[in-house]
């Protein structure tokens, strides 16, 4: 633009209109071609942002539902909803589908509308300086090169025309990273008296006046006090549902409704949910996780397993599979064990990690743990009392419909 606009002005040379004089006509011509054309092309291609928007959205609930069909096949297997699955996979399809068609029906106008936005430009500048060459004022040479110079500083001045689509796809993937951001401030927002985790100033784990909520504001345990002694193992129980997951998960960190602190003691702390994860990749690596696998040894990895009940997986330590499909929930549960007797934290947290298990393997599980882990200390939630050790300190989550929880002692829930 800069280096052919002076040489535009100089060629145009001065034109009369409605007796005023223009100089450097053919300057303003272009810049009057190029707003007509922006506008033009802007007023056609402007819902492509919005149809590559929505292209991305539904394009991935469908991505999302075939790995959700893939990871439980079995069980819609066993309920015979294949029929209904094709239903709902078909109509995300079909969402892709009349989508990708709009995108390319309103793709195929903008195209048309640039293509003859170009192909008019190459003679345009002809058109528009064609009278001073037919009155003598412009030789054919003179007249070439405003031609050459006026593409110039159009296609310049066009750079939005002929960028549109781009643009569009800019902006839709802004916009749907600025919807993203947008709900993580509104989470934020939502939690600003989040509860805070810090350390703790002796050994205990320590919960000051601890309120956990959910999201809607509903509140599941209200101004609680908690200290968990070093080497006192501690049994929660409670009704299902009444939050007692939702505690742990406020004492992980991960949980910022509500307010107050959770104060941690220095060493290492595990948190076993009842839906273990195991990360892709081998054996080895889904029972060290999320430690170097390489900082154990194969008899240790083994000897873990042996404790927890799956022996025969021993010999598949280095074997890259889908762990969460080849095993059952009882196996995962096990693996999952079997890593904290590998990992030995000082705190281990279970969260019904058990509960997948016959009674005599949860016995048996349980007292591998405290064999094999007599440093931890472990705190755990339990729907089976005949199982928990009689020197467990036990804790009951007392929650009612529409009112606030509380911990207390079993005398106590007793009471109430």
């Amino acid at each position: 633009l800069l280096s052919f606009l002076s040489i535009l002005w100089t060629l145009s040379g001065e034109v009369t209109l409605f007796g005023i004089a223009i100089p450097g006509y053919m300057v303003w011509v272009a810049l009057l071609y190029a707003v007509g054309g922006t506008y033009l092309t802007h007023l056609v291609g402007r819902p492509l942002a919005m149809l590559n928007f929505r292209k991305q959205r539904v394009e991935a609930d469908f991505r999302y539902a075939l790995v959700r069909l893939r990871e439980n096949v079995e069980g819609i297997a066993i309920y015979g909803g294949e029929a209904e699955e094709k239903r709902g996979l078909v109509k995300r399809f079909s969402a892709v589908v009349t989508n990708w068609r709009a995108l390319m029906q309103r793709t195929k106008a903008l195209n048309s509308l640039v293509a003859g936005y170009s192909q008019i430009a190459s003679i345009f500048p002809i058109v528009v300086a064609a009278p001073r060459f037919f009155s003598g004022r412009m030789t054919l040479g003179g007249l070439t090169q405003t031609a050459d110079a006026f593409g110039q500083v159009q296609g310049a001045m066009s750079w939005v025309v002929n960028s549109y689509s781009d643009i569009a796809v800019w902006r839709a993937t802004v916009e749907r990273l600025s919807t993203f951001e947008a709900a993580i401030h509104a989470a934020r927002d939502s939690a600003a008296d989040a509860i805070q985790v810090a350390a703790s100033p002796d050994d205990r784990f320590r919960l000051q006046n601890v309120t956990v909520k959910l999201p809607n504001g509903d509140t599941l345990l209200a101004g609680t006090a908690l200290v968990l002694q070093r080497g006192r193992p501690v049994v929660l129980s409670g009704r299902s549902g009444s939050g007692k997951s939702t505690l742990f998960r406020a004492m992980a960190g991960i949980w910022p409704f509500g307010s107050g602190q959770v104060l941690r003691p220095k060493g290492s702390v595990l948190f076993l949910p009842q839906r273990p994860y195991l990360p892709l990749g081998t054996l080895r690596h889904a029972i060290a996780y999320p430690a170097d696998p390489a900082g154990f040894s194969d008899e240790s990895v083994v000897e873990a397993l042996r404790d927890v009940g799956l022996p025969q997986l021993g010999r598949l330590l280095d074997h890259e599979e889908n762990w969460t499909q080849r095993l059952s929930g009882g196996e995962q549960q096990r693996v999952a064990v079997a890593r904290a007797l590998l990992l030995r934290p000082d705190w281990l947290f279970l969260d019904e990690a058990t509960a997948n298990l016959d009674p005599e393997s949860e016995q048996t599980i349980r007292e591998a743990l405290r064999t094999r882990l007599p440093a931890t200390t472990i705190v755990s939630i339990s729907h089976r009392p005949a199982l928990d050790s009689p020197n467990d300190r036990r804790l009951v989550f007392v929650r009612r419909e529409g009112e606030e929880g509380r911990l207390v002692e079993p005398e106590t829930a007793a009471a109430n």
